[in-house]
């Protein structure tokens, strides 16, 4: 008897640890884990962390990426839901750091996919834009977005396989529709850490973008490599959590001393450096205003460089960081142009109230949208000696309703397609009808709260009126390769000031330059930083010589 209740304890056991073990075994199916080290050159410059969780009805796809070696945007999370015949039902991608955030949600109603996407204090948006059934979210560079598309190649078929999918673009730009053809080609054995790993290799196809491999383990088909040689970037499967951290770029001289400042614009405490020449007295002084969405006081780099040339030079310089971005206070998504306006007006008085500045010899250097407000501070303050605008930003300032100038030049330049360029230029269309129409400072779409007063004021501005009131001299630097501003434009300042009447103004092109006038350098050690070329702070030296 003894034996028989032993036999039937030694049953029970072995039938509860089966039981234990069948959840388990069923918990790591619903719940996958992977790791990515991205390198980019060689130099390892972020981690992505993607899980996948499987309930009874659909599939969650789920990124944590870190990206601490750039300026701000340092962080992005996303999240996929799809069903359980992969169709899309909603994607949401967040990119935030350093107060900046960028978001851009797309929602499956009835087979069309509706949009909103935001940047700051600015939003887009677009509804019914008809998909094939079939569509998958696919982002080049996000490891999250190709699991579900690998989950539905077919590995014992091989050869060329297409897939409909749908691009993010910008959070300002609605999705694009694409095909995407992976081409299994050959297998291999791939070395990661210690570990040999036998793989299969397939190529990555698809219009507009250069050719990539995806590598896959034979048993499993776990995603291991995401590799785009001609960008020398890889996205590789690392085993256990790291740790990856920058150093910001310092630029100093023995000839002009660093301040770190805080000054206030009412209920705004805002921050910036404050460089001077280390030789007595009064100097002459550049402000230096900020205007791009993802950027803090050293604007990528570049007014770092320009602080650097102006205090190695006899000058005072102050930049800082606009509302709610690095140190200073506020909320960047709510921040009106009038509100920047008096922001930039309140480091102007602070920099004139330095004991190390000339008053009376003040020039303003606006990048981006920051130009505007140069422009604008320079057309009603009367002591201003000289202004330096590089690459103006108009943004939807002075343009009419359907003017789409801005997107056919993008359409040119990026060789957008005539369907997706219509499809921009309806969200345009769309996106100004909300703003004329909302009552409120905030309005919700696809229940993402988005705010319309900055766009409002936009709308009424004309910067080419403001330009025709500055008296002062003008430089405006351009470079043709910039993706930002249109060189149209441009040229419309320059053409403003002329017919004002402004006697000395100067508008100067570099064929060879982008937004930030400078080659990037991301050297896997500091944060990634545009290097201004010499040539411009050469033109910008040179002009204030005999304008300041």
């Amino acid at each position: 008897m003894r034996k028989i209740y032993l036999a039937v304890f030694i049953v029970l056991v072995i039938s509860a640890l089966l039981f234990i073990a069948s959840l388990f075994y069923l918990d790591k199916e619903k719940h996958k884990s992977y790791r990515f080290s991205v390198t980019i050159d060689g130099k390892e410059t972020g981690l992505i962390k993607v899980d996948k969780f499987v309930t009874d009805d659909n599939l969650f796809y789920r990124s944590h990426s870190s990206y601490p070696f750039e300026p701000l945007l340092t962080d992005s999370k996303s999240r996929l839901t799809l069903d359980k015949r992969y169709a899309l039902i909603d994607y949401i991608k967040d990119d935030f750091g350093g107060g900046i955030e960028n978001m851009t949600y797309l929602e499956n109603t009835k087979d069309n996919i509706s949009f909103v996407g935001t940047s700051m204090s600015e939003f887009a948006c677009l509804t019914d834009l008809t998909i094939k059934h079939n569509a998958f979210v696919f982002e080049e560079y996000s490891p999250v977005t190709y699991l579900p598309i690998l989950e539905n190649y077919d590995f014992s078929i091989g050869r060329a396989q297409a897939f409909n999918v749908i691009t993010t673009y910008s959070p300002l730009l609605p999705p694009m529709k694409r095909l995407l053809t992976l081409t299994s080609i050959r297998d291999e054995y791939m070395k990661i850490n210690s570990r040999k790993i036998k793989v299969e290799c397939l190529l990555i196809r698809m219009r507009n973008l250069t050719q990539g491999m995806l590598f896959v383990t034979k048993t499993g088909r776990s995603l291991v490599c995401i590799e785009f040689p001609e960008k020398k970037l890889k996205i590789t499967r690392i085993f256990g959590p790291k740790d990856l951290k920058a150093e910001p770029l310092l630029l100093k001289s023995d000839l002009y001393s660093e301040e770190a400042v805080k000054f206030s614009d009412k209920k705004t405490a805002l921050a910036g450096t404050f460089t001077a020449p280390k030789s007595e007295g009064r100097h002459p002084a550049a402000l230096l205003i900020g205007g791009a969405e993802e950027v803090d006081r050293d604007e990528q780099g570049l007014f770092k460089y320009a602080a650097d040339m102006l205090s190695s030079n006899g000058f005072a310089a102050l930049r800082y960081d606009r509302r709610g971005v690095g140190s200073s206070s506020g909320d960047p998504k709510s921040t009106t142009d009038a509100e920047s306006f008096d922001d930039a007006k309140s480091a102007l008085d602070y920099l004139s109230s330095r004991k190390e500045v000339d008053p009376e010899r003040i020039v303003l250097i606006g990048h981006g949208k920051g130009a505007f407000y140069a422009a604008r501070i320079a057309a009603e303050t009367k002591n201003i000696k000289a202004i330096i605008l590089m690459a103006p930003s108009i943004s939807l300032a002075g343009q009419m309703d359907l003017n789409f100038d801005n997107l056919n030049e993008m359409a040119a330049k990026y060789k957008w397609d005539d369907q997706y360029l219509k499809l921009a230029m309806k969200s345009h269309i769309e996106t100004i009808d909300k703003v004329k129409n909302a009552k409120n400072s905030w309005i919700p779409i696809l229940k993402k709260r988005c705010f319309v007063k900055k766009l409002k004021e936009e709308l009424e501005q004309n910067p080419t009126d403001i330009i025709r009131k500055v008296e002062c001299p003008v430089l405006i630097l351009h470079g043709k390769e910039d993706e930002t501003t249109p060189s149209k434009d441009v040229a419309s300042l320059d053409k403003a000031l002329e017919d004002s009447g402004n006697k000395n103004h100067n508008l100067i092109y570099y064929g060879y330059l982008g937004h930030f006038f400078g080659k990037m350098v991301n050297d896997g050690v500091h944060k990634a930083y545009y290097a201004t070329d010499p040539a411009v702070l050469d033109t910008m030296k040179k002009w204030l010589e005999g304008n300041s």
